[in-house]
């Protein structure tokens, strides 16, 4: 999915932002493989972001993977 309304796309490469919660695995480089938008607040609670917000699976260097809301993403810059 792209859409003009969420910030990354399929494949993108990202980085957890460093004061994202511990369970997202702040500071850690991964790619998108999934892309939702979230549609009920139950979900929104869950995830620990707003409803309406686009959520990404993300898969880490590891091969594990979670869902992520976008507010906890950023490109990934190379160093």
């Amino acid at each position: 999915m792209n859409n003009k309304n969420n910030k990354f796309t399929w494949g993108s490469a990202v980085s957890v932002k460093k004061k994202a919660p511990q369970n997202y695995r702040p500071g850690e480089f991964a790619s998108i493989c999934g892309i939702d938008q979230i549609t009920t607040q139950k979900e929104a609670d869950e995830l620990l972001c707003k409803k309406g917000e686009w959520i990404y699976t993300i898969e880490y260097e590891d091969g594990s993977s979670i869902e992520v809301p976008e507010s906890y993403l950023e490109k990934y810059q190379e160093t």
